[in-house]
């Protein structure tokens, strides 16, 4: 049998995986406005559907847990942004 070889593009982003290790901000959008939770580790995906046939992202969630330990999950289509723990966003929020 040949061996199969990696193909990579040189013009193409790199793809990792979360270091689940690290601790990470994760802001998300709520009905007020933009929200954060601070220095939380990710836990993993949970969903309501069948686990080998996860259909879309309508019923899927993220789990999180914070500094005590205590876990949540926030639906994957609310969240805009994860950055390492106490990294401030190089932007600002604009007004209405």
């Amino acid at each position: 049998m040949a061996k199969t070889k990696k193909r990579t593009r040189k013009d193409s982003l790199p793809l990792r995986n979360f270091d689940l290790r690290k601790r990470y901000d994760v802001y998300y959008h709520l009905a007020g406005g933009l929200a954060v939770c601070k220095n939380v580790l990710i836990k993993g995906k949970r969903t309501f559907e069948k686990i080998q046939e996860p259909r879309g992202p309508f019923l899927q969630y993220l789990e999180l847990a914070d500094l005590k330990g205590r876990t949540f999950m926030l639906q994957y289509l609310h969240i805009c942004m994860v950055c390492e723990a106490g990294t401030k966003p190089p932007f600002s929020p604009v007004k209405r």
